[in-house]
């Protein structure tokens, strides 16, 4: 007891003590610290750490594309790079290097490349995949062609009619080899249409260079792809509009018709309009006393449209006049005998000259006796 005593008493003791408060104080205040440079550290631990990534890079053909023109090659290959991850990374979102077959040195015919790599980091390493490539290098010809229009009339709703297509450019460029391109014959516009059209086709269409066979020839086209519209519309006629009277007027009444429409548009299959040259519209007049304005629907055979489809027709009323007429008849029977006794004097006097001159002839002649 008294040397557990003497242990407490001794000076060691409190040192022991103050040591182990200072130690738990000092650790309460910079606890952030500590954590700070412990995820320092991680952080660092994980940039020095190694990382892999594939990448698809464009490919760069270094040639005289203007003399050749080339076939074969993919747009873009595969790179994998490992190293700092950091560095990985940053290289990965940038991108700034080059995956490069150099065709400079080689003439017409098929090759075998090897590809190379231009900036990339040397702490990273690298493996192009794939690593060679086979290209085919041939002359270079361009020739300008006119676009062709190909579409299905059959899906035209029935009685519907296509017009002239419109393109947004009528020519296109074809480029490619020289064997190639002579043996394009057209270059066509097929235009995807669904059933029962009956309203005006609008799309972007894509552009095929053909052979004589139908085949799709390896060429560039510039452009691409180009708009086509293609009217769509049922066929039309005008035709005169002729006005009939019809039905039973009032006693002593004459009618005049007349309508500021004189011909109308008819709209239809074409067989059905070459079956009609004129349209006869009835009017009737029955009972009509007084000049009035009617309002007539425009008579179409079946599957024909006209347009205006109603017609508005003035009808004048007037008093006939049949004394003026008979009176006019009268004067001429008039004349008509006044004429007759005219050629009937003129015969007698005919006559009578005949006589004389035929008694003064037998006069002379009984003198010369």
């Amino acid at each position: 007891m008294i040397n557990f005593n003497k242990f407490f008493n001794s000076p060691w003791v409190y040192r022991i003590l103050a040591l182990i408060f200072a130690g738990m104080l000092f650790t309460y205040v910079n606890i952030d610290q500590i954590n700070s440079t412990s995820q320092a550290t991680n952080s660092s631990t994980t940039m020095l750490a190694n990382k892999s990534r594939t990448l698809k890079i464009p490919l760069q053909i270094n040639a005289d594309t203007d003399k050749y023109f080339i076939t074969g090659y993919p747009e873009k290959v595969k790179v994998n790079i490992e190293g700092p991850s950091a560095l990985v990374t940053a290289t990965a979102n940038t991108q700034n290097f080059k995956v490069i077959a150099d065709l400079e040195k080689l003439g017409v015919g098929k090759h075998v490349v090897r590809l190379r790599q231009s900036g990339l980091n040397k702490e990273l390493g690298y493996r192009i995949i794939p690593s060679k490539i086979k290209v085919d290098i041939q002359v270079k010809a361009v020739k300008r062609f006119p676009i062709q229009v190909k579409f299905n009339k059959a899906n035209l709703a029935q009685g519907y009619t296509s017009g002239e297509p419109r393109l947004s450019q009528a020519t296109t460029v074809v480029s490619g080899s020289k064997a190639e391109v002579n043996a394009i014959q057209q270059v066509v516009a097929n235009v995807n249409t669904e059933n029962n059209i009956t309203s005006d086709i609008s799309q972007a269409t894509l552009l095929q260079p053909l052979d004589q066979r139908g085949n799709t020839v390896n060429a560039l086209l510039d452009p691409k792809t180009v708009k086509v519209t293609i009217p769509v519309s049922r066929p039309s006629k005008k035709v005169p509009l002729n006005l009939k009277q019809t039905g039973n007027g009032a006693s002593g009444k004459s009618y005049q018709l007349s309508s500021n429409v004189k011909n109308v548009t008819l709209t239809g299959s074409q067989s059905d309009l070459d079956k009609v040259s004129q349209l006869s519209l009835n009017v009737s007049v029955s009972d009509i006393k007084h000049s009035t304005t009617k309002t007539i629907d425009v008579p179409t055979p079946d599957g024909v449209q006209a347009s205006p489809n109603t017609v508005k027709v003035s009808i004048t009323v007037n008093n006939s006049d049949n004394g003026t007429q008979q009176t006019a008849e009268s004067s001429s029977e008039s004349n008509s005998a006044t004429s007759s006794s005219e050629s009937e004097n003129s015969e007698s006097s005919v006559a009578s000259s005949s006589s004389t001159n035929s008694d003064e002839s037998s006069a002379g002649s009984s003198s010369q006796r």
